[in-house]
C-alpha cells in the first residue's frame, strides 16, 4: 500500500481520545454526503417531470408540423398529405383547422384554440389515456361535440353530463360592416376533458373537423399538416428534406420549434436548482477544509518526525490532500448509494404518492439518468479536491521548512 495512503487512511479511523478532529471528519463526510444525496434526488425527480410532461405534451405535439408560409388557411392538399403518408419514415398524417376563438359558458368567457381533427387523429396521438373525465368523442348523436383540456373546463366551471352547450364566437368573415352581428358562434356540447400540460391544458379544445371548418368559414380548408413519426430520431433529417422539397409555399417546424420555452423553461430550471444545490455543497465542502486544517495542526509533531525521517513536503503534502480526498470520496460514495437507493425505489415502486385528485400519474415521478450521477460525482470530487489542495499547501508550506 502507498505509505501517503496507509498514513491518511490512519488518521481518518484512528481512535483516541481527544477525538475532535474524528467528529469534525465525520461532520464533513455527513455533509458531503447529503449534499450528494440531494442532488441525486433532486435532478433525478426534475427528470422524471421533464420525461413526463414529454410525453403527455408529445400525445399533442407532432413530430413535425406543415403549415403555410403566409396566411393561417390553404386549400386541403389530397396529393401531398397522400406522398408524406406514403413515405417510410412517416407513421401518421392528420390535417388540422386550428385557430384562436372565444368560448362562453354562462357568464364565463375563455380564450381558447380550437383544433379541428378527423375521426382517425385519437389513434395516431393516442390522447385517451389523457381523458380525466368523460369520453373522447367528438361528436354525440349526429350533433357535433368536444373535447376540451382541464384547465379550461376549470375557467369555465363546467361540469360534464350537465345539459347546457358551451357557445363558441369567431369573426364572420363574411360579414361587412353594416352587419348587425360580426360574429360566428356555434353551440356545441362538451364530453370529454383531458389533461396533458399546463400550457395545452389551459389552452386547446378538440372538435371535428367540419365543425372547425364551420365555426371560422373555411369550407375544405387546413392550417396545417401534422405529421407523427415511426422513429422520432428522423425528425431532424426529415424536417431538412421536407424544407427542401415544399419551399417556398410551406414550411416545416418541429416540436422543439412549436415549444421551444417549455423546453428552455425546463432546462433552465434544472439548472437552477442544480446551481443552488451545488452552492450549498460548497458551504459544506469549508468543513472540509476545517476538518484538514487542524488535523495539520494538530499533528505538527508528526510532521517533524516525517521531516527527519527524509520525507520530502511534496509527499508530506500529499498525506493530509489524500486525507480531505478520503473524507470527500466516502460522503460522495454513501450519498450515491443513497440517493440512487432512493430515487429507484421511488421510480420502480412509487412509494411517495400525489394523493387523492386527478392526476396523470399516482406517484411523484422521478428518473435516473447515468450522465446525472456522473456529472455530481465528478463535480463533488472536484469541489472536494480543491478544497483539501490549497488549504494543505499553505500550512504545510508554513510548518515544514524548507
Amino acid at each position: 500500500m502507498n505509505l501517503s495512503i496507509f498514513i491518511a487512511r490512519r488518521y481518518l479511523f484512528s481512535k483516541k481520545k481527544q477525538n475532535a478532529i474524528n467528529i469534525i471528519s465525520i461532520i464533513s463526510m455527513v455533509g458531503v454526503a447529503i449534499g450528494t444525496t440531494a442532488l441525486i434526488v433532486v435532478l433525478s425527480v426534475f427528470n422524471g417531470i421533464d420525461t413526463l410532461l414529454t410525453e403527455a405534451t408529445d400525445s399533442f405535439t407532432p413530430d413535425l408540423t406543415i403549415s403555410p408560409t403566409k396566411g393561417k388557411f390553404i386549400t386541403k392538399d389530397s396529393i401531398l398529405i397522400d406522398q408524406l403518408t406514403q413515405m417510410p419514415e412517416v407513421a401518421s398524417c392528420d390535417p388540422v383547422v386550428e385557430e384562436n376563438s372565444l368560448v362562453k359558458f354562462g357568464d364565463k368567457l375563455v380564450p381558447v384554440v380550437v383544433k379541428g381533427v378527423d375521426s382517425t387523429y385519437a389513434e395516431h396521438v393516442n390522447i385517451l389515456p389523457s381523458i380525466v373525465s368523460g369520453i373522447y368523442s367528438l361528436e354525440k348523436d349526429g350533433k357535433p361535440a368536444v373535447v376540451m383540456g382541464y384547465g379550461i373546463a376549470a375557467a369555465l366551471k363546467i361540469r360534464l353530463g350537465t345539459l347546457s352547450p358551451v357557445t363558441f364566437y369567431y369573426p364572420d368573415r363574411k360579414a361587412s360592416s353594416a352587419s348587425s352581428s360580426a360574429l360566428n358562434s356555434q353551440q356545441i356540447y362538451p364530453l370529454g376533458i383531458f389533461s396533458a400540460q399546463q400550457d395545452i391544458d389551459g389552452k386547446y379544445v378538440i372538435t371535428g373537423i367540419e365543425t372547425a371548418r364551420e365555426l371560422f368559414g373555411v369550407p375544405g380548408q387546413i392550417s396545417k399538416i401534422e405529421i407523427k413519426l415511426k422513429d422520432p430520431d428522423q425528425t431532424e433529417s426529415l424536417k431538412k428534406e421536407l424544407s427542401v422539397q415544399l419551399q417556398p409555399t410551406y414550411k416545416v417546424e418541429d416540436k422543439y420549434d412549436l415549444n421551444r420555452s417549455f423546453y428552455a423553461m425546463m432546462k433552465s430550471e434544472k439548472l437552477a436548482v442544480f446551481l443552488i444545490l451545488l452552492f450549498i455543497l460548497l458551504i459544506a465542502s469549508f468543513n472540509i477544509i476545517g476538518s484538514v486544517s487542524m488535523l495539520i495542526i494538530d499533528k505538527k509533531e508528526d510532521i517533524g518526525i516525517y521531516q527527519a525521517l527524509g520525507m520530502t513536503k511534496e509527499k508530506i503534502i500529499s498525506i493530509f490532500k489524500l486525507e480531505g480526498n478520503l473524507i470527500t470520496g466516502f460522503g460522495a460514495l454513501i450519498g450515491l448509494a443513497l440517493g440512487t437507493i432512493l430515487c429507484l425505489l421511488q421510480e420502480y415502486y412509487g412509494f411517495i404518492t400525489l394523493g387523492n385528485g386527478s392526476y396523470i400519474v399516482s406517484a411523484y415521478p422521478v428518473k435516473v439518468i447515468a450522465s446525472d450521477i456522473l456529472m455530481i460525482m465528478v463535480t463533488v470530487i472536484t469541489i472536494g479536491y480543491l478544497a483539501s489542495r490549497f488549504p494543505v499547501k499553505y500550512l504545510v508550506n508554513k510548518i515544514v521548512k524548507s
